[in-house]
């Protein structure tokens, strides 16, 4: 691995996580406008927190030690997100986030908690294996890319990241999902079954006030 690489890279990933979430967090809490000049401030504004001490360490490595390994998606994710939010650009369709979101819940799941259910069988293994790793990343991003869905560009990511060692891990799974990515993807899927939930039950309310009206109406 390069070292100098990897550290660019997770410098990357902590910078556009942390503008991203000053520039959510400013408008969700109404402290500033969404402007050029405020979206400039905040960017200077997260460099200078990334290496602000934090006890012996700096804010980005601590976010280092915390997730040593994150993902391709994710990071290409949070950069969808902050192009949209700095220029009103969607990269993403609906479709794509979603996909991306059923994606990190399902192979999260898979991963980190098939031992639960099938104790002999380890699928993390199975991404030390390069046949298997070049192949997997591969075949999602053409499978994806075919459906006309833009996440396949992110396996190809993933895939030319895992060919250049950016990651300390050595295991090609950790280059498609990792446990924030998963955690996240969870949360927007259960939100979004919730909310497809509740809009049911409201259509099925409406449409029994519906009916009731008409039989009660004279023939």
């Amino acid at each position: 691995m390069n070292g100098r690489f990897d550290l660019g890279f997770y410098g990357l990933v902590c910078g556009v996580t942390l503008w991203l979430a000053l520039l959510w967090a400013g408008e969700r809490l109404k402290i500033c406008r969404p402007g050029r000049t405020v979206k400039i401030v905040l960017g200077v504004a997260t460099v200078v927190l990334l290496f602000v001490p934090a006890g012996r360490l700096s804010v980005w490595s601590w976010a280092f030690s915390i997730c040593p390994n994150p993902s391709v998606p994710l990071l290409g994710a949070i950069c969808a997100a902050l192009w949209q939010n700095l220029f009103g650009v969607a990269v993403f369709k609906p479709a794509d986030w979603r996909a991306t979101w059923v994606f990190g819940a399902v192979a999260g799941t898979l991963l980190y908690l098939h031992p639960l259910a099938i104790g002999a069988l380890d699928l993390y293994f199975w991404g030390w294996d390069p046949v298997v790793a070049l192949s997997t990343l591969a075949g999602f991003a053409i499978l994806f890319l075919a459906w006309g869905n833009r996440l396949g560009v992110l396996f190809f990511a993933a895939l030319l990241a895992f060919e250049l060692g950016v990651l300390e891990s050595q295991n090609c799974w950790d280059y498609a999902v990792d446990p924030f990515f998963w955690l996240v993807s969870l949360g927007f899927v259960v939100a979004r079954a919730i909310r497809a939930w509740r809009g049911g039950r409201v259509r099925l309310a409406a449409a029994r006030t519906e009916l009731v009206a008409a039989a009660s109406r004279p023939a």
